[in-house]
């Protein structure tokens, strides 16, 4: 046609070589995508499993989901753990050195309204709580026993971020504890300093657990901040945002965000020392008294050549032939000129 812009063979050649590298890389593209770092569909029902959480190392307390599916393990023991006494708060008990900061600011926080802090509980070790546990089924039955205590290595007292508090001179620990000066200074205020409410009222259903207006677990100021915004549990939020595993296979989802395990100090303790390598399957049966067996985590489904990812070197082999074809071009144009 009159004024259409015509082009040479070797053009032409140069252009649909180049439209199909980048119709490869973008066919491509989402296979080199990284993998979800989040749970394997819809928050699981509150079953009874012992499928160790993932991840687990002590890196991740904060943001660790346990419940009555996900266990830490018996060997899960903190290492980092300093006495409660030291943020000011009364009652004894130890907590990860992760979280001293910002539970003294709390503290400092509560004393200054009026309303000082203290604890009936912090850090319970896997034996401290199946000793706990064992008394509440002896006493109120298993079924019972199951709805306000956890089995030992599924409780959020094992990670050492976890109090039960309550009022300096309190007796106990009591359903109305939220409406009292100081309970309902923390329900409003804690999550300020990383602290969640993990059993809140009428959340059962979700959170597994009868309502626990005294149990608060430290996540971060951060992550506290986006549970309290979104309205979730401490539950439905972790596994939305952190937990990688599949609830159906028990098996990790391979992610290169998951920080590596802390390296075993020399003399420490077998009880004391951290989990090293995050399970793949659900290696625990037979009740609470099992361990996981402890393997790498599966591998991309995408493999390499060469070391490089197929997709990439699709591109690089097809840029390459383009160039090529373009020098080929180049030198025969050339030869043909007088």
């Amino acid at each position: 046609m009159p004024g259409q812009q015509r082009w040479s063979p070797a053009t032409r050649s140069v252009r649909a070589l180049a439209a199909l590298v980048l119709g490869a890389g973008l066919l491509f593209a989402p296979l080199a995508a990284p993998p979800p770092v989040s749970g394997v569909g819809p928050l699981p029902e509150c079953r009874f499993d012992d499928i160790p959480t993932f991840p687990r190392d002590y890196d991740s307390g904060p943001t660790t989901l346990v419940d009555h599916l996900l266990t830490l393990g018996k060997e899960y023991a903190p290492p980092d753990l300093v006495p409660a006494g030291n943020a000011g708060i009364a009652g004894g008990g130890s907590v990860r050195r992760i979280a001293i900061d910002d539970l003294r600011a709390m503290a400092d926080a509560a004393a200054e309204n009026g309303t000082p802090l203290s604890n009936i509980s912090s850090h319970r070790s896997y034996r401290q709580q199946r000793k706990l546990f064992n008394i509440y089924v002896e006493t109120y039955g298993y079924d019972k026993a199951t709805k306000f205590s956890a089995r030992p290595g599924h409780s959020e007292h094992q990670l050492g971020l976890t109090f039960d508090f309550v009022a300096p001179g309190d007796p106990g620990l009591t359903s109305n504890w939220e409406v009292t000066p100081t309970g309902g200074w923390m329900a409003k205020n804690a999550w300020k300093f990383g602290w969640v409410m993990s059993f809140p009222k009428g959340k059962t259903d979700v959170t597994c657990f009868n309502y626990e207006p005294w149990h608060y677990r430290y996540v971060g100021r951060d992550v506290a901040a986006g549970i309290h915004e979104s309205g979730l549990t401490t539950r439905e939020y972790l596994w939305e945002h952190f937990t990688q595993i599949d609830p159906a296979t028990g098996e990790p989802i391979p992610s290169s965000s998951v920080t590596p395990p802390e390296p075993v100090s020399p003399g420490a303790s077998p009880e004391a020392s951290p989990i090293a390598v995050p399970p793949t399957a659900a290696a625990v049966s037979g009740g609470p008294g099992g361990s996981p067996s402890a393997t790498s985590p599966p591998a991309s489904g995408v493999g390499t050549w060469f070391g490089v990812d197929p997709p990439i070197v699709v591109v690089l082999l097809l840029a390459l032939a383009c160039i090529g074809l373009v020098a080929w071009r180049g030198l025969l144009g050339g030869s043909r000129r007088p």
